[in-house]
């Protein structure tokens, strides 16, 4: 596994980051359990690399037509995650996902019931670039902490997301935001974060999985191995360690007809952190087999000054509908119950704690 500490260092052991087939929102795979390699992968050694689609055991075959085997992961490539952040900041403007808002107020709840934890750990699943911490961190001196007594675990398997979540975050507020909270980048995934960390087992207080994530997890299988990592990493013996799974509205059947998609048209922004880049998303593609869609985009990197065309990617996301009703027995399958469920603009939200 590779972590990358928020001062930049690279402590190595066993590789985690895999050329899996599934692609992802907010940088986090589709996975499957496989071995992990022996070797170190160091985070600069990421490369763009081309995958085709694995057999998933409820996946039909009709998904890897060769028409679009060639099709890349996104989150393997620096130029996505320069435009990944970029597309947030064009949705949200200067405001924050509402999601965000969630997770904010269960991570005051940990902090206001730690006890004599300190620092309480936090597990930001599928973390991408860091949106949901660099949030929080971003408004905390607002809700009068200096400093948040809390270790937070970013969870990615792309070392390109990692890298730049890193990077955003000691470059905000001239530096000062890293200083609020220790921040560890990790390279790991959901099916084996408790067995790659062993210091969150058993001693997780807050775990959230944001960003639509969750539906790059393709079958039950996948499902329930990593709800059993969360039921192995919640807190032993606390009645207040909560996981907060965050499901898009356009993943769940009872909500999908009113959630607007945002894909319907081009895109074309400016780059944030480099603006002599533009960036130009194609329209989304659509290709359905029953609840399971592979999403297909282009995505061209330009000279925002004369317009010449120094990139050109064609992605892929493989996705499925969320299970509403398999969902519950899922959960409890897995030792966990859910305690909450909490409808929000684009969404919703499962609060699930151990049994």
């Amino acid at each position: 596994m590779d972590y990358i500490s928020t001062k930049g260092i690279i402590l190595d052991g066993n590789a985690v980051v895999q050329n899996h087939a599934g692609p992802q929102t907010n940088g986090f795979h589709n996975m499957e359990s496989q071995e992990h390699n022996a070797q170190a992968v160091h985070v600069e050694d990421a490369a763009q690399n081309q995958y085709t689609v694995d057999s998933h055991e409820d996946t039909p075959s009709t998904l890897t037509s060769s028409d679009i085997s060639t099709f890349i992961s996104p989150f393997a490539t620096d130029h996505y995650t320069d435009f990944y952040d970029t597309q947030v900041g064009h949705y949200w403007g200067s405001g924050e996902g509402s999601d965000i808002q969630l997770i904010w107020e269960s991570l005051q709840e940990q902090l206001s019931l730690k006890g004599c934890i300190s620092p309480i750990n936090v597990v930001s699943m599928g973390s991408g670039t860091g949106r949901e911490i660099r949030t929080m961190l971003a408004k905390a001196p607002a809700a009068g902490l200096d400093k948040v007594d809390a270790h937070f675990f970013a969870i990615d398997p792309e070392p390109a997301m990692l890298r730049r979540g890193q990077a955003v975050l000691e470059a905000a507020a001239e530096g000062q935001l890293s200083k609020i909270a220790n921040v560890d980048w990790i390279a790991s995934d959901a099916l084996s974060f408790t067995t790659d960390v062993p210091a969150l087992r058993g001693a997780t207080d807050l775990l959230f999985f944001a960003g639509g994530g969750f539906q790059h997890m393709l079958s039950p299988t996948e499902i329930l191995g990593f709800l059993r990592q969360v039921a192995r990493a919640l807190r032993t013996g606390s009645t207040a360690a909560t996981a907060v799974i965050v499901i898009l509205g356009e993943s769940l059947p009872s909500q999908m007809a009113t959630i607007p998609n945002g894909d319907k048209e081009p895109i074309t922004i400016v780059s944030e952190r480099q603006p002599e880049l533009t960036f130009e998303k194609g329209i989304k593609e659509e290709t359905w087999a029953g609840p399971y869609h592979v999403d297909t985009f282009t995505l061209k990197v330009k000279s925002t000054n004369d317009g010449k065309i120094l990139k050109e990617f064609k992605f892929r996301f493989d996705l499925v509908l969320f299970d509403e009703e398999a969902w519950p027995e899922l959960v409890s399958k897995a030792g966990l119950k859910i305690v909450k469920e909490k409808d929000y603009d684009v969404g919703k939200a499962f609060y699930l704690q151990k049994k």
